[in-house]
């Protein structure tokens, strides 16, 4: 009789385990050739990059900045006398003339101090005309008198010459004659006293009639003063051009009806608006080489204008100097003050250097990774470059590469991560 035998049951076990770790095993080994194989080179159409390449020669350095026009002259309207402004005659952009009124004025403190210097000037002419009066009267009186004097001398010498006769005809007495002789010579001494007095009194109304006079003047000066001050409160432009602000512009306010405006508060500013400069603003790093008389050019959205640096502010604000350009050109008809422009200032040549166009995302004076392409330009790679000086357009290349590569200067940020990156066959 046959017996059935029973197979062990770990033998199953055993082939199972075999055939797991076998799987395990190709499995991993897939996983491994898969990790070590390198990502695919992504591609790119290259009509959407800009491609420059490298250059050696003289690179002009060029400086840019914008800015805005501004007047060469410029004239401040200031108020002679405060008062009440009643009436703002012009608005900002009127061309005016010297005798154009910008504001006027009312005081009444100033309108009671005119009657009261008329008044003065009246009481002066009156006193002047009084003072002549007296004169006339005095000098009539003083011609009287040397009328009488002289009588009465002519009379004395007549009688001193007839008894000097009859004495020496022995009809009278030596006393006699010596008393008519007495006579004359008082008389005639009478008579000089008056006519002296004549002359003192012409000397004292001459005295008396410039003190009026001078009086008078004072009066006259006071009366004109005042109404100086009067025609003051009429704010006028006082020279051509144009009314640029109008407005306490110092103090930053502005001028109302009913407003008080104080002596000496500035009330409007004129320009000539055919005399303008430019006045650029330049990063600090950039104007460090410009320099007074270098050439520049102003772009004035209506047309160039070629113009030579004139002053540079020694201060720095917000990172950037103050350089104002002398407009050397003819201005366009649409230039005015505070037309913003863009200037462009030749700064100097940088010879033999290598430069190519400026890559976003680059400084001067700092490294910068850029695209560089193949001698096939399908493939770009990325390398580290050393930047130099900056132009307008270009900048210079101090390490990195040599003349006629080939790098992308067009934004790369999307191949951000990426070291190699081909470009499709066009």
């Amino acid at each position: 009789m046959d017996v059935q035998r029973k197979r062990p049951k770990s033998g199953k076990w055993l082939r199972a385990f075999l055939l797991l770790t076998l799987v395990g095993g190709g499995i991993a080994a897939t996983t491994f050739a898969l990790s070590s194989l390198k990502p695919a080179v992504p591609e790119f159409d290259r009509t959407g990059f800009v491609v420059d390449i490298v250059k050696q020669g003289t690179l002009l350095r060029r400086v840019r900045g914008t800015g805005t026009l501004a007047p060469v002259e410029i004239t401040w309207v200031t108020v002679e006398e405060g008062g009440v402004v009643v009436e703002l005659s012009v608005k900002p952009g009127t061309r005016v003339t010297p005798e154009t009124v910008i504001l006027q004025m009312e005081d009444p403190q100033i309108e009671r101090s005119i009657r009261e210097a008329d008044r003065l000037v009246e009481l002066a002419k009156a006193d002047v005309d009084w003072s002549r009066q007296e004169q006339l009267s005095l000098m009539l009186d003083l011609k009287v008198a040397v009328a009488e004097a002289e009588g009465l001398h002519e009379d004395a010498k007549a009688d001193a010459e007839l008894d000097e006769e009859l004495f020496l005809k022995r009809a009278v007495s030596e006393r006699k004659r010596d008393q008519s002789r007495e006579k004359a010579k008082r008389t005639g001494e009478l008579l000089a006293a008056e006519r002296e007095r004549v002359e003192n009194a012409k000397v004292a109304g001459g005295i008396r009639e410039r003190q009026k006079q001078a009086a008078l003047s004072q009066a006259t000066d006071i009366f004109d003063e005042r109404t100086r001050q009067r025609d003051a409160l009429t704010v006028r432009a006082g020279i051509d051009g144009v009314l640029q602000e109008l407005g306490e512009t110092l103090t930053g306010g502005t001028i109302q009806v009913g407003q008080r405006l104080l002596q000496g508060a500035p009330v409007a500013m004129i320009t000539n608006p055919r005399r303008l400069k430019a006045v650029l603003r330049i990063s600090q790093t950039e104007a460090r080489d410009v320099a007074i008389g270098q050439q520049v050019e102003i772009d004035t959205r209506a047309g160039l204008v070629q113009g030579q640096v004139r002053q540079i502010d020694p201060a720095v604000q917000n990172n950037r100097v103050a350089v104002e350009v002398e407009l050397t050109g003819e201005l366009p008809k649409a230039a005015r003050p505070d037309l913003s422009v863009e200037g462009v200032i030749e700064v100097l040549p940088i010879q033999n250097a290598l430069y190519v166009q400026k890559p976003v995302r680059t400084q001067e004076g700092r490294e910068a990774e850029v695209f560089r392409l193949s001698k096939d330009g399908r493939m770009a790679t990325r390398i580290t470059v050393e930047f130099g000086r900056v132009s307008v357009y270009e900048i210079e290349v101090i390490s990195g590469l040599t003349a006629g590569d080939q790098i992308v200067v067009s934004d790369t940020s999307r191949w951000d991560g990426l070291d190699e990156v081909l470009f499709r066959n066009e």
